[in-house]
């Protein structure tokens, strides 16, 4: 009989491998897309109805008259040269037909939950409004015609996106290179066909670029990780810059007011009555 002597090294262990953590951006739910969504559409048919029930015109229901489109406040520049300086934000929610409305709901439908999934709701409800009435203040400063339409906002949102992964573009890696060139080619075509085309507010587009791109600028989350790291995924803090993001926001407004104060100084004269 065989006796085993000694081992002369303890078994060898499987090893394990090491978990480490696994840091993620928490996603918010495009919650105030869809509200902006159904807002912009109940806006619309208030339109239609408007039309119909004045004109008892079939065209109602898919092209507003400019009668119901001022009515119910579009951008008129003598009317903002005479104070009603609310069609600068009224302007943003309607649409001159079922075209113009379905188009830009769409472009917010694709948009929305990309830019607000990372900036969160109340940034984006700012990034959105601010974009529209910087819209309606270039529109109002360079171009004549009665204006509507939420393209403005819409431009601001394409600003709003890539202004933020040009910041965090390498932390996505072929992700954020891929939407940057998605942003720039849905912009640059969008500039072309607005040029050729003599019914586009293309000074709406170009200001709701502008104000989105500023706004994004100064309120878009910075992250840090968190206090506690452990294995495994889990998401980065947002740091908490309430107080400079409202001061933020504040001077984008002011610097807002004053184009509307130069440009009715300059080009009206002054604000009537």
């Amino acid at each position: 009989m065989s006796v085993q002597g000694p081992l002369s090294s303890p078994p060898s262990r499987p090893v394990m491998a090491e978990a480490r953590p696994q840091f993620y951006i928490k996603l918010s739910k495009p919650t105030v897309t869809r509200v902006l969504i159904v807002v912009i559409l109940a806006v619309f048919v208030v339109e239609v109805a408007l039309g119909f029930m004045a004109y008892r015109s079939l065209a109602a229901l898919t092209s507003p008259s400019i009668e119901v489109l001022v009515l119910m406040g579009a951008k008129v520049n003598e009317y903002i040269a005479q104070g009603e300086v609310w069609r600068l934000f009224t302007a943003i929610f309607l649409h001159g037909g079922v075209v113009h409305v379905m188009f830009n709901l769409y472009a917010l439908y694709a948009l929305g939950p990309l830019l607000e999934g990372y900036t969160g709701h109340v940034r984006f409800l700012a990034i959105f409004l601010i974009s529209g009435l910087y819209g309606s203040l270039f529109s109002y400063a360079l171009s004549g015609p009665v204006s509507v339409g939420a393209s403005g906002a819409i431009f601001g949102l394409l600003g709003g996106i890539s202004i933020y992964f040009l910041k965090y573009h390498n932390n996505f890696g072929m992700q954020g290179r891929a939407i940057l060139q998605n942003m720039a080619i849905v912009l640059v075509l969008n500039l072309i066909i607005g040029f050729s085309s003599g019914f586009i507010d293309n000074w709406g587009h170009i200001g709701g670029l502008v104000g989105g791109a500023l706004i994004t600028f100064g309120i878009m989350p910075r992250y840090r990780q968190p206090v506690a790291v452990r294995p495994g995924p889990q998401p980065l803090e947002v740091v908490d810059r309430r107080v400079l993001e409202a001061i933020w926001t504040v001077l984008c407004l002011l610097l807002l007011a004053v184009g509307v104060y130069v440009t009715t100084v300059v080009r009206f004269g002054g604000f009537a009555g």
